[in-house]
């Protein structure tokens, strides 16, 4: 592991945030879940197996800023990605947050989960932004949250790509149908027209997975 070095002109690393938006529709129990994976069987492209670890300092310094730091562990520990996720928004199934993200070997990766003190050590652009935004440094303590397991089902239909979640918690199971987006109204009323064609009940997504995590219950 290499210790955190400084990385000169910060604030070009904002050029690399993204605006991530998706459509997010939940889906109203497990029997919807599986008729939908049913329906979309023909388009399957390959299932995800995500494991999703999350930090704060102790001072809750990302949180209270509506920022959230990652770790994703995909397939059994086959790869990681670190991402920084901040300023999200949602409203009417339509889902925006910036995002980042990095690779991160498996082994660094574990080794921050058993100790989060090592994640102010790496040497990572996103790690230089949570120290350069946040002031969340070398010196400040991380803390492990926790996280929640999700298995995803990804199809290519209609020329879209779909994500179909199966979300595990501590404390119970969601089921929600994702779609990165560049128009998504448009994107939105075709994917609400093939559920209520098929009798799928859903909902708009209210909040996001990690908020769903943080509250310890699941979405009313």
């Amino acid at each position: 592991m290499r210790l955190f070095s400084h990385i000169p002109l910060l604030d070009k690393l904002k050029n690399f945030v993204a605006m991530e938006v998706e459509v997010k529709l939940r889906l109203k129990n497990s029997t919807a879940h599986q008729q939908l994976s049913n329906l979309l069987s023909p388009f399957h492209k390959k299932t995800l197996f995500q494991e999703n670890i999350f930090f704060d300092d102790k001072h809750s310094k990302l949180s209270s800023n509506l920022a959230v730091l990652r770790l994703r562990f995909y397939n059994l520990n086959s790869h990681c990605v670190l991402s920084l996720k901040a300023k999200p928004s949602i409203s009417n199934g339509i889902s925006r947050i910036q995002e980042l993200e990095e690779p991160l070997p498996v082994a660094t990766a574990t080794e921050c989960v058993s100790k989060p003190s090592l994640l102010s050590k790496i040497d990572s652009k996103i790690m230089a932004l949570v120290k350069n935004e946040y002031g969340v440094g070398e010196n400040s303590e991380f803390v492990c949250l926790g996280g929640f397991k999700n298995v995803r089902g990804v199809y290519e239909w209609k020329g879209l790509k779909l994500e179909l979640d199966e979300t595990i918690y501590g404390f119970g199971t969601c089921y929600e149908i994702e779609c990165e987006s560049l128009e998504p109204e448009r994107d939105k009323k075709l994917i609400e027209g093939f559920l209520e064609e098929n009798g799928i009940e859903y909902e708009y997504s209210q909040v996001s997975k990690f908020a769903v995590f943080r509250s310890g219950k699941l979405p009313d």
